[in-house]
């Protein structure tokens, strides 16, 4: 199998099937699942029993890092927390509710034998500064020493409070509905290429630019504008993540059962993302995605001019369309969009 996060394919048949037959429902604790987690979405929607129309607690997991770095235990926690906000931007409650984002955060993490007390300092360090960003707080870390590692792997979930599950949410995303895109693709990645590639890349490009890039990590929190969303009425959001803005893509269609025609030059990037993937060899648009939301709604245009009134950089970049087919257009090509492969971050030579 591929690294990272399994495919779609993969996770139907040996992961979610699984639980289904299995009846993975926990009425004897007086709740039940009403949505399990889906690849590329990773968030389960549970409610107390009875009341599958008033409220809910989202359980959200993030993607799983591992490096020397200790922002890594940052992206963790980001990539947690992106989701549940993400999901909640589609419960965000009933009018007149209080709109705040109520979320804790969990950190797994594993040391290698050799592993210095300094460095789970600065894990945890690099965690909270993250939740910190993103108007969170971190419950619980739990840290593990294990020779099943050589380097550090830091992994997060999130529970967040939300409102209706989705079955009491109003409209259902359909064709010609428009596709949002916040802030720029491939955040995460350009701050991790520029932080493991920075030798190599200053020989090329100035410092000032690789401290710009490395500035992005300052950007990956979705918390904002997926609260922005939900009061807009959004019906889908995706969080970008692994496989980047390609792969959330493929995830929203999926789950708006749809097909979607998106303009590859509308798809907003910074030029330090596209100079760094440019000498590394790296597809920009498959490369972790950490700090972009993609939005479906039926007025893209007010809401992504919305997004803008509230400082966060928005716009329509796409469709859903009537049939299956998931197509990017550049200029005269159109090329169809494909599940999602090994992200970007993975290629690097």
């Amino acid at each position: 199998m591929k690294r990272g996060n399994v495919s779609g394919n993969v996770y139907v048949r040996s992961v979610r099937r699984r639980l289904e037959e299995k009846g993975n429902q926990i009425q004897e604790n007086g709740g039940e699942f009403v949505q399990g987690a889906v690849s590329g979405e990773d968030c389960a929607f549970f409610a107390p029993s009875g009341s599958l129309s008033e409220r809910g607690v989202i359980l959200a997991q993030g993607a799983e890092y591992d490096g020397e770095e200790a922002f890594l235990a940052a992206l963790a926690v980001h990539s947690a927390v992106n989701r549940a906000a993400a999901a909640r931007a589609e419960r965000p409650g009933r009018p007149g509710e209080d709109g705040r984002f109520s979320c804790v955060a969990s950190l797994r993490l594993l040391l290698p034998a050799d592993a210095q007390e300094s460095r789970l300092r600065a894990l945890t360090e690099a965690a909270k500064e993250a939740a910190g960003q993103a108007g969170v707080m971190i419950g619980d870390v739990k840290a593990s020493v294990t020779a099943a590692v050589n380097v550090p792997v830091a992994a997060a979930q999130a529970a967040a409070g939300c409102g209706p599950c989705p079955e009491a949410a109003c409209g259902t995303p359909g064709p010609g509905w428009q596709i949002v895109m916040t802030k720029w693709a491939a955040l995460e990645g350009t701050v991790c290429l520029a932080g493991r590639y920075r030798e190599r890349l200053e020989k090329r490009y100035p410092a000032r630019m690789l401290e710009e890039a490395a500035g992005f990590a300052q950007l990956l929190s979705v918390v904002p504008e997926a609260a922005a969303a939900g009061k807009s009425g959004a019906v889908l959001a995706c969080a970008a993540g692994e496989g980047g803005v390609f792969a959330a893509l493929w995830t929203l269609a999926q789950r708006a059962g749809t097909g979607l025609e998106v303009s590859l030059k509308k798809i907003p990037i910074r030029q330090e993302t596209v100079e760094i993937c440019n000498l590394l060899d790296v597809n920009p648009y498959e490369l972790a995605g950490n700090g972009s939301l993609l939005l479906a709604a039926e007025r893209g245009e007010e809401l992504a001019e919305r997004l803008v009134r509230e400082g966060i950089p928005a716009a329509v970049i796409g469709h859903l369309t009537g049939d299956n087919d998931r197509v990017i257009i550049n200029g005269e090509e159109r090329r169809f969009l494909e599940p999602a492969r090994e992200d970007a971050l993975y290629a690097v030579r």
